[in-house]
This record gives structure tokens, sequence and C-alpha cells, in this order.
């Protein structure tokens, strides 16, 4: 249906009401499923980490550490039909910080480290509780582990993370806004394994 031109919403809502699709598999189709131009123009802005060194790196807070928690605690992520990993929990607006938290973050900080990136910007949504708190956090561990860093809870996340020259980020707003677009949950999977489930193959 997307690859026929039908809206993204109006498809998924046909497929998921003719197949009584439960909950999860709905939220699957509207994350995860792309016409194939989509999915095509997506892949192209891919970059690998090599490609990141000595540039400025966008990262969409919560969307990066939350798709990294869930690799972590051994939730099924999935490989989408761009190529991108995405998870399917839907705490954004509700995520509280927890001792994964800081695990995830530790786990985040020791790559961004290894990938040398000129600065790290790092942008959490405002009106989602603790963001600020998160950025200071997130800040301070950044720089304790000598990376230049700019953590910061503001309103017009995707207008910041798309700003930059490489984002790192799945969210489709910014995907589609952004220069070029490192899967930093994809290097931690090659690092730390993962359960996955990659569409890319079927």
């Amino acid at each position: 249906l997307l690859d026929r031109g039908y809206p993204r919403e109006l498809a998924v809502r046909v497929v998921s009401d003719h197949y009584c699709l439960p909950s999860q598999q709905r939220h699957l189709l509207a994350r995860c499923v792309f016409s194939r131009e989509e999915a095509e123009e997506n892949r192209k802005k891919l970059v690998g980490m090599q490609e990141v060194r000595g540039r400025l790196l966008g990262v969409d807070g919560y969307n990066v550490l939350i798709t990294c928690e869930s690799l972590l605690r051994g939730d099924t992520v999935i490989r989408c039909d761009d190529g991108l990993l995405r998870d399917l929990r839907t705490v954004f607006g509700k995520y509280k910080m927890s001792e994964e938290t800081w695990k995830v973050m530790e786990e985040i900080a020791l790559l961004l480290k290894e990938v040398e990136p000129s600065e790290v910007r790092v942008f959490f949504d405002s009106p989602a509780s603790g963001s600020g708190k998160l950025a200071r956090e997130m800040e301070e561990l950044l720089q304790r582990e000598g990376i230049r860093a700019r953590c910061r809870a503001v309103k017009g996340v995707d207008r910041e993370v798309s700003s930059c020259e490489i984002s790192a980020s799945s969210d489709r707003v910014i995907v589609e806004r952004a220069k070029a677009i490192w899967d930093l949950p994809a290097e931690l999977l090659k690092r730390k394994g993962g359960k996955v489930l990659d569409l890319t193959e079927f």
C-alpha cells in the first residue's frame, strides 16, 4: 500500500484492521515498514563510524538511549526496511531513569570515545519529565571521558539533531531532514550482541 502512495496512517490502519493485529504488531508496522522509495532514500544516508570521526555529531537522546537500553536488556529490536534499528517500546514521555540508564549511558560514552567525533551534541525532549537532569548527567559523563560534548533539553529536538553534520537517530522526521545518519545502536549491537528481527531478510 505504501508503494502505491497510500498515506502511512491509512495503510497501517487498513492492514491492521484487516488482519486484526494486536497493538504491538500495529506499532511495528507504523515504525518499521517503509515504501521501497523511502527505504532506499534512508539507506543512502547511512554512514559508518569511520565517517563520524572528526565531525559534528547530533544525537537524538531518548531515541538512541531507549533503543540501546532495549538491546542491552535483551528485548527484541527490529532492523527495519530502511536498515535502521528501532525498538518497539512505547515509553517516550514516561521514561524513568534507572540503574539500566547509567549502564547504557556508559556504553554509549565508551563507544563515542572510540569514534572520536569533533563534538557531540545530545538533545532530549524538554516536555518529557527528567530531561534536564538526564542531559546534565550525560554531559558530565561524556566530558569525563574526554569527549567534547554539549547536552541539552530542548523543544525542537528534530531541528537540532538534523542540523548537525551527522545525526544519530531512527526518528522518521530526523532521518528525512538529516544530511547523514549514523546508526549508533547498530554499532553497539556489533559489540554487545542482542535479539534482532531483521525485516530486510523478508
